[in-house]
């Protein structure tokens, strides 16, 4: 079952400390999360001296930035959209054609772009340093993203849903990709993150609500949002 697994033969995800770091929330690692569910593929979270790996220089796989990181059989490997594309290629969740390859990319990177954006609206005075240290600093922030990027993103992400086959199915293609979760990942950040919002953009966008909540109805996603390994949204980030 994914989710589960010991040793070499799963992949392990590293990434900070839920409880100690996120406040509780799930993070980037969820996007790697969700193509690794959605593929019933095993892994397995690795949160214990993260910390010392990656912040104090200790780690000694190839060279990566930051977490999340994803590691097997000695192959590891950083940048969440980069990890999503590569697991996706890895287990069946990967465009058909060469023109949907690089529309998902497209879409992908735009995706990690919203995402990006709004989490730093969450650390508008210092985006290294916790929300709770900056809550009435950063509320101008998280105006100015609410009404000046959000909806501009989500309805790109609109027509770009439409633009294949009218928007009744996947982003690109006839089945499931990486990109599809990668979609439905932020869409339940902005409703959650973000409700009221969320509310007022729902009639814009009726082909991504109806996305949403087809793609949250497939077995082993409806599966894991109900299992403890689905973290819940914390509130204090867009992540």
């Amino acid at each position: 079952m994914a989710g589960t697994g010991q040793g070499g033969d799963v992949y392990k995800v590293y990434y900070w400390d839920p409880q100690k770091v996120m406040q509780g929330g799930p993070g980037r690692s969820e996007f790697i999360k969700l193509v690794l569910e959605e593929a019933g593929v095993p892994y397995m979270m690795v949160h214990d001296k993260v910390l010392e790996l990656f912040r104090q220089g200790q780690w000694t796989g190839y060279p990566v930035f930051a977490v999340p990181v994803i590691e097997k059989g000695g192959f590891s490997l950083s940048q969440t959209g980069v990890a999503c594309r590569y697991l996706g290629k890895k287990h069946g969740l990967y465009p058909a054609s060469e023109e949907d390859e690089w529309h998902a990319d497209q879409i992908n990177t735009t995706v990690h772009d919203y995402i990006g954006e709004g989490v730093l609206s969450f650390h508008g005075k210092n985006w290294t340093a916790s929300y709770f240290d900056q809550v009435e600093e950063t509320k101008p922030y998280q105006e100015f993203f609410v009404k000046e990027r959000m909806p501009k993103f989500l309805q790109h992400f609109e027509k770009a849903l439409a633009a294949n086959k009218g928007g009744h199915g996947f982003m690109v293609g006839d089945s499931v990709t990486y990109v599809d979760l990668a979609v439905l990942h932020v869409l339940r950040a902005t409703q959650s993150q973000f409700p009221e919002a969320w509310e007022a953009q729902k009639t814009s966008i009726p082909l991504l609500v109806a996305f949403k909540d087809r793609m949250s109805e497939r077995p082993r996603l409806k599966a894991y949002f109900a299992s403890s390994r689905c973290l819940p949204f914390s509130g204090n980030s867009m992540l």
